[in-house]
């Protein structure tokens, strides 16, 4: 499938927030390998079906464009966002949760049990204690949390 870059202009049928080539450069910068175009297309997709899942700060500017950016209402660090703007902070997220597929801990992956010891005679499985857990990834989470709304936020209608 092509990427169809949102710019902050409702692109139609928009499918990401970053192009192959912008995230090539992200993390080209930071030595991180990657493999072909196409299994990037492919990660970037996926890290978007994982953005595109958060509740975001403010509203979206209108209701037929394809993602939730570009938005309205949005403020960060004081100020207030042009609503034409898909900002940075934005595309990092991006860029960390496109390495958490290449990394194989992508939020969309079921989470598997963690084995801790196993026998195979008379067959004993023993699992951590903190099975089900998905691995951290604190970039990701820094990324997104000027971006996301917190949890215990109430907005009124």
């Amino acid at each position: 499938m092509t990427l169809i870059v949102e710019d902050g202009s409702r692109v139609a049928g928009a499918n990401t927030y970053v192009s192959l080539a912008e995230f090539k450069a992200w993390a080209d910068a930071r030595l991180i390998t990657y493999s072909s175009d196409s299994h990037v297309n492919s990660y970037i997709l996926r890290a978007m079906d994982y953005i595109e899942d958060l509740s975001f700060i403010g509203f979206k500017e209108t209701e037929t464009q394809s993602l939730q950016w570009p938005r309205v209402n949005v403020v960060i660090d004081g100020f207030g966002l042009d609503a034409s703007t898909i900002p940075d902070e934005l595309k990092v997220a991006v860029y960390e949760a496109v390495k958490t597929v290449i990394d194989g801990d992508s939020k969309q992956d079921p989470i598997d049990r963690q084995v801790v010891s196993e026998s195979v005679d008379v067959i004993s499985i023993t699992y951590k204690d903190t099975a089900g857990q998905q691995r951290q990834t604190p970039a990701l989470t820094r990324a997104l949390r000027k971006l996301v709304q917190s949890p215990n936020t109430v907005m009124r209608a």
